[in-house]
């Protein structure tokens, strides 16, 4: 057999690679996935899964939105329930804003407002927003957040050093509940559902210290204040307490014109087997990640576990799933 070799699982899409942890040691990372599709108003197993080995960008990567993470986290401590898609409003009647909501039995129960397009008003050396406008349908990644010039979130509008900066920024449409742009920017929270981009700072601010003491003493490997939070990749508000354990319901509104999403996670478990020439391993996978896509309405369960595996890696001969 090949290296990489895993056998098949007659429902679930299987994929391993070798990742480095913080320490540069081998590790074997199983990524297992199951993913559902809407369709006339119930969830059907899909057949199309792809397990993503790089992380998915909108546009230009460290640029842009990120729309996926990649799907080998060597380590999570907490379910990222992620939740990408655009604001519909019920009955598709317009409105000049409205609430978004995820909730998830124990665990999550965020809203977000959503205000239809406003423009920049500038009078006698002030700026302020406008009237929002109607809208149907609006966009809410995390360019329609507040951002800007400030590390939070540079992919957004509403913070810069002047006025005349300020004027060429998308005003940000999307924020937690009682909170607005004002001038006093520190003060809002940066607002989305979707994945955080590791040069976001709630993200980046696990990764470590890279100064010249790492650049003389610890590079390549990670610094040696590096946190492994910084492989969850959903806000803070959308981190489960541990992991998903299966009989949960996940709800969601606002992402639909017709009405709320359900669904109810199954209850299966998955044990991971890898063997190294004689030697067998064995490791539960654990709900790394649920993912959401509303616009093409799929639903999508990522089961991860790792085999740590430092000098033995070229043993490995193959790895099976077995439901528990």
């Amino acid at each position: 057999m090949q290296l990489w070799d895993i056998e098949q699982h007659p429902t679930l899409a299987i994929k391993g690679r070798f990742q480095r942890d913080e320490n540069g040691h081998e590790v074997w990372v199983v990524s297992v996935k199951r993913v559902w599709s809407f369709t006339q108003q119930q969830w059907l197993a899909a057949d199309d899964i792809e397990i993503y080995d790089d992380p998915l960008y909108a546009g230009e990567p460290g640029f842009s939105a990120l729309v996926h993470d990649h799907e080998f986290p060597i380590y999570r401590q907490n379910t990222d329930v992620i939740v990408s898609g655009k604001a519909r409003t019920y009955a598709k009647r317009p409105v000049t804003s409205m609430e978004c909501r995820v909730l998830l039995d124990g665990h999550i129960d965020k809203t977000l407002v959503v205000h239809g397009p406003r423009d920049w008003i500038e009078h006698a050396g002030s700026v302020t927003v406008s009237l929002a406008k109607d809208f149907v349908t609006q966009e809410m990644d995390y360019r329609f957040a507040l951002g800007g010039d400030e590390a939070r979130n540079r992919l957004g509008g509403g913070v810069a050093s002047n006025n005349r900066d300020l004027l060429n920024q998308s005003v940000p449409s999307v924020f937690y509940p009682k909170e607005d742009w004002s001038a006093d920017t520190k003060k809002v929270r940066v607002a989305g559902f979707g994945p955080l981009p590791p040069f976001f700072q709630q993200r980046y601010q696990w990764a470590g210290t890279f100064d010249e003491q790492w650049q003389e003493s610890r590079r390549p490997l990670l610094p040696l204040d590096f946190d492994r939070r910084y492989y969850q990749c959903a806000p803070e508000d959308q981190q489960c307490k541990g992991y998903l354990q299966g009989g949960e319901r996940l709800m969601l509104s606002g992402f639909n014109h017709d009405d709320i999403l359900s669904f109810r996670f199954p209850k299966q478990r998955y044990l991971a087997s890898a063997h190294f020439n004689d030697e067998v391993l064995q490791q539960p996978l654990e709900l790394y990640t649920v993912f959401v896509d509303t616009e093409q309405q799929t639903l999508s369960l990522t089961y991860t576990t790792s085999f740590a595996c430092q000098d033995k890696e070229h043993l490995l001969k193959n790895t099976e799933i077995q439901t528990i």
